[in-house]
C-alpha cells in the first residue's frame, strides 16, 4: 500500500511537464456507425490541428440496448495539435462525494434517489465506465477506466492513445502498454473488445485501489480520467511524426524525475 500512495503523491509532478488539460464539449447522444470525431477526409499534417475524442460508456453495453439496440455514451472532444504529446482530461471525473467514495452504482435503471446529487461526471451515468479514441474514422479498442475488479472498486489511470498515421490518413489507434508505474502484480490486462470480451494480446494497464486516490477530503490528480495521445508514422507531406517516442513504456529505466525533466522542455502549452 506505501507504495501506491507514494505513486499517487509523485505522480503529479508530471502534470508540470505536459501540456494542460483540453477542455471538453460533452454531450449525450446514441450511437451511430456513422457518427465520427472530424471529417472521414480530413488528412493529418504535422503543426496543424487535428480531432481527437474520448467516448464514455459501460464496458458492458457497447451491445446496445436490449429494446433499441442504442448506446448510451457520452464524447469529450479535443483538437490538439498533431505530434504533440497530448493529455485530454475528462473534469470532474474522480469526485469524492461527502462520505461517498465514488457515487458506485448511479449509472443504473431506475435512477437510484440517492445518486441524484451525485457530482461525480462519469458515475452518475455509468456504473462501469470505460473508454475508447476516436480521431477522424478511426476508434481504438476499449479501456476501463473504472469499477470493481474481484469486488474492489478500482481505477486504471496512465492510458496512452498511439495514433498511426500513413502519409496523413491514420490507419490505426492503439494503447501503449500502461505496466511503466507500478508494480507487475497491481498491472492486468485491460484492453476489451466492443462485445465486452477481453482482447487477446491487447495489454495491461495499471490499477489503483479507489481508496487510494483519497486523502483526507483530497482527490489525487492521478485519479480523474486522463489519456494522453502520441502520434507516429507519416503526416500528409511525409515528415516523420515521433512524439511516440515519448510514451510511458519508452521510459522503463527512469524515476519519474528524471522522466520529467527529460520531456518538460519539449512541449507548447495548448489550451482549447
Amino acid at each position: 500500500w506505501p507504495r501506491r500512495e507514494i505513486l499517487a503523491q509523485q505522480f503529479p509532478m508530471m502534470r508540470s511537464c505536459i501540456l494542460a488539460l483540453l477542455v471538453a464539449c460533452l454531450s449525450l447522444l446514441s450511437a451511430s456507425a456513422d457518427d465520427f470525431c472530424g471529417p472521414s477526409n480530413a488528412k493529418v499534417i504535422k503543426g496543424q490541428r487535428t480531432y481527437l475524442c474520448l467516448v464514455i460508456a459501460d464496458l458492458e453495453n457497447w451491445n446496445g440496448s436490449t429494446e433499441t439496440g442504442d448506446v448510451a455514451y457520452r464524447r469529450f472532444s479535443f483538437r490538439p495539435i498533431v505530434d504533440d504529446f497530448t493529455k485530454m482530461e475528462v473534469q470532474d471525473s474522480w469526485i469524492k462525494q461527502g462520505g461517498d467514495t465514488n457515487c458506485q452504482n448511479c449509472g443504473v435503471v431506475p435512477y437510484p434517489e440517492e445518486c441524484k446529487s451525485c457530482e461525480d461526471n462519469l458515475l452518475r451515468n455509468f456504473t462501469n465506465p470505460s473508454v475508447h479514441v476516436e480521431s477522424l474514422d478511426s476508434v481504438s479498442y476499449i479501456k476501463k477506466y473504472r469499477g470493481y475488479d474481484n469486488g474492489v472498486p478500482r481505477t486504471f489511470p496512465y492510458l496512452t492513445a498511439i495514433v498511426t498515421v500513413d502519409m496523413g490518413t491514420i490507419t490505426g489507434i492503439t494503447w501503449d502498454e500502461g505496466c511503466t508505474f507500478c508494480l507487475s502484480s497491481e498491472c492486468i490486462e485491460n484492453t476489451y473488445e466492443f462485445d465486452g470480451n477481453l482482447k487477446a494480446g491487447g495489454g495491461k494497464g495499471c490499477y489503483i485501489d479507489d481508496t487510494t486516490c483519497i486523502n483526507g477530503d483530497q482527490v489525487s490528480e492521478v485519479c480523474p480520467l486522463q489519456v494522453y495521445a502520441v502520434w507516429t508514422g507519416t503526416d500528409a507531406d511525409g515528415n516523420y511524426l515521433k512524439s511516440a517516442e515519448l510514451r510511458f513504456s519508452q521510459f522503463k529505466s527512469y524515476s519519474l524525475t528524471n522522466w520529467a525533466d527529460t520531456v518538460k522542455n519539449k512541449y507548447e502549452e495548448v489550451k482549447s
